[in-house]
């Protein structure tokens, strides 16, 4: 109905025209002063929000990758009557590429990181409550599963970005993922497993960090990792190639 009375007034049509016209498609009567409103851009139906509602989310690689960037490094919290999504890291291809991700989303304009010089760290940030309902934490798990599984490369975007956050590839070239929630690491073995054949061990209690899980991708997966899943920041995605060269994998 929003779009519609901008189209209409595009047409030349009366406020009482427009108020017409939407009553014969839609069956409904909206105020006079509504639809002034809505023409001035005083207010809208979003309250807002780019995505009004969370069930008009479209699962996407974009939004598959946001929300396994959030399970790690990312952020979400509430800012007066504000939403934000954030992430803050030191890989600025990383915050880049989170930024464009997020922007895609929300169809909003690309989100550019910014560098914070008192910390070291890029940051990308955008307010939006509907990806906050859907990402603030403890994360429902049951709740992302939808866009998350949609496809496989979705399920692949989704690895990426919580790799990207939470793993970590050792000088010898093996790859392991860590998280407090031991649930989200069984959960990430099964897709790994399911869609890509990639084998790995545990989750087992994190020796040096108290409260901490990780699972540990088996060497002979590491190639299937490469090909499939891989890495958006460029060090960690550099040490795992320099290990696939050295011992002839690629």
């Amino acid at each position: 109905i929003y779009n519609d009375v901008h189209k209409l007034r595009k047409r030349g049509l009366s406020y009482t025209k427009i108020r017409e016209e939407i009553y014969r498609k839609y069956g409904v009567w909206i105020s006079i002063g509504t639809i002034s409103n809505w023409l001035r851009g005083l207010c809208n139906p979003y309250n807002g929000r780019r995505i009004p509602l969370l069930e008009l989310l479209e699962p996407s690689e974009d939004l598959a990758n946001v929300i396994g960037v959030c399970l790690g490094d990312g952020y979400t919290y509430e800012e007066g009557d504000g939403c934000v999504i954030g992430l803050k890291a030191s890989d600025k291809e990383f915050v880049e590429e989170f930024g464009r991700r997020l922007a895609n989303v929300l169809g909003r304009e690309l989100i550019r990181p910014k560098f914070r010089k008192d910390e070291g760290l890029y940051v990308a940030e955008v307010e939006s409550k509907t990806l906050h309902e859907l990402l603030k934490k403890p994360i429902d798990l049951k709740r992302i599963k939808k866009y998350v599984e949609h496809c496989p490369k979705c399920v692949a975007a989704f690895l990426r970005g919580l790799f990207d956050s939470e793993g970590h590839v050792h000088k010898r070239g093996y790859i392991y993922l860590h998280n407090t929630n031991y649930e989200l690491l069984v959960y990430a073995q099964k897709l790994l497993w399911r869609y890509f054949g990639i084998e790995s061990t545990g989750p087992w209690p994190h020796k040096q960090k108290e409260g901490y899980y990780y699972i540990y991708i088996r060497a002979e997966s590491l190639l299937k990792f490469y090909w499939y899943i891989g890495f958006t920041i460029l060090r960690k995605q550099k040490r795992l190639e320099e290990y696939l060269k050295s011992t002839g994998k690629i």
